[in-house]
């Protein structure tokens, strides 16, 4: 393949990645109840999901089937989680904001991107890169019912005999570039 096609290949790429909208959530919250196995169940709750790209409808549209298609009747929670399993997924109206839901079990806490050192150490999930996946990007630690690291260690730490761990994160805060998918949820719905 010649420099000009693969630049125009490139270009193209590119043009519809940036043209495309993003879908977005204020915040998450996690719930996680974990056996003496390691395994247990856990909650994600998605509070605020919105598209960060307001410039059309189409685009706020496409989010919307994306959330729908990929998200809640599609096979991208379970692709983003490996190991979780019997996954229920639904998506409802609180405080004039979407929400999400997704409640799962799972075989083993060590899938979900924790860790416990040598068996005998305090339980630890680190919040870097984009924390399960679904509608990421970078998560700020905003509380939680264990020990937070600070910003230059942003690490959850919990005693190991801790059952159940909770923390919430911060992702995007909604500004004037926003559209809430609300709106087009309840034409949907029938609400």
């Amino acid at each position: 393949m010649n420099k000009n096609r693969i630049s125009i290949i490139l270009f193209v790429a590119f043009l519809g990645f940036t043209m495309q909208g993003c879908l977005s959530v204020e915040t998450k919250e996690y719930t996680f109840k974990v056996k003496k196995d390691n395994s247990g169940s856990g909650v994600i709750t998605y509070i605020n999901i919105f598209s960060d790209k307001k410039d059309s409808v189409s685009t706020f549209e496409n989010d919307y089937r994306e959330l729908i298609d990929s998200y809640l009747n599609g096979d991208k929670v379970s692709d983003e989680m490996p190991g979780i399993k019997n996954v229920k997924k639904k998506l409802y109206e609180e405080d004039n904001q979407l929400c999400g839901e997704i409640s799962f079990d799972f075989d083993d806490l060590t899938k979900l991107r924790f860790y416990k050192y040598k068996e005998t150490g305090p339980w630890c999930y680190y919040l870097g890169f984009t924390p399960m996946g679904l509608m990421g990007g970078t998560e700020t630690y905003f509380s939680s019912n264990g020990s937070f690291g600070g910003e230059s260690m942003p690490v959850i730490f919990w005693d190991d005999s801790q059952k159940e761990f909770k923390f919430k994160t911060s992702l995007a805060q909604p500004s004037a570039g926003i559209a809430s998918l609300l709106d087009l949820w309840k034409q949907n719905n029938g609400k």
